[in-house]
């Protein structure tokens, strides 16, 4: 191949380049110009809202996984005795 041409096929690739470059530009002021107004509007990301008994159930599995078998024994008979809430005490004590 002649260096001419190939030096035509580099600059019609840098001039592609270039035009994709602005069109990402372009795309990113758009989006950053619409969180922008959003953030203005005092629009806030919606949370789902966690029921209680689901925030129990994460508080004891996220103590019990920590413990070893024996422990976890322990707490799943309290807990099948007296309740999440005693579990949940219990395995709160047996981690330290």
């Amino acid at each position: 191949m002649s260096p001419r041409r190939q030096n035509g096929s580099n600059v019609r690739a840098i001039r592609q380049i270039e035009t994709g470059l602005k069109s990402l530009s372009k795309g990113l002021r758009l989006l950053a110009k619409g969180v922008h107004v959003r953030a203005a509007n005092g629009a806030v990301a919606v949370r789902r809202r966690v029921s209680p008994a689901l925030r129990l159930q994460g508080r004891y599995m996220g103590l019990i996984r920590t413990l070893s078998a024996r422990k976890k024994a322990k707490v799943k008979a309290l807990r099948a005795s007296k309740g999440v809430h005693e579990a949940i005490r219990l395995a709160k004590d047996l981690r330290a």
